[in-house]
């Protein structure tokens, strides 16, 4: 044996580990093209909003009635779900949607459900052939 006593390997076994840096948490980019249809869809809901207000007497009722047909206003500006750009948007414009009670929780699964077969439809389609 070495004469390493008991001691020494309890010093050892007891000491912390050294840990590796810590790396840095990468800085998540916000997406031009899912902001601008973010905002595509909060400015027809402003409109939507607005319009029925104009027209109604301001009332809380009203408020609720506007909020509603805002909402749909929401949805119908929501981007296509024809290409991946389009439905990566249109899920981020639900989950705002969601987030900001325009689209309510009963609707979104349907509503997210929709944009998931559209992205698997994407990844089925052929891919086209390279010529000889």
């Amino acid at each position: 044996m070495t004469g390493t006593s008991t001691t020494e390997l309890s010093l050892i076994l007891a000491a912390p580990a050294p840990q590796p840096a810590a790396a840095p948490a990468p800085k998540l980019k916000s997406d031009p093209a899912s902001t601008r249809a973010i905002k595509r869809c909060m400015a027809a809901w402003r409109r939507a909003f607005n319009a029925y207000m104009e027209n109604g007497g301001g009332g809380s009722m009203d408020k609720v009635f506007a909020a509603h047909e805002a909402d749909k206003a929401y949805r119908n500006a929501m981007p296509l779900l024809s290409s991946y750009e389009g439905i990566r948007d249109f899920i981020a414009c639900t989950a705002h949607g969601i987030l900001i009670g325009a689209i309510l929780p009963q609707q979104s699964g349907h509503i997210l459900y929709a944009a998931q077969v559209a992205l698997s439809s994407l990844q089925c389609e052929p891919k086209p052939r390279k010529p000889a």
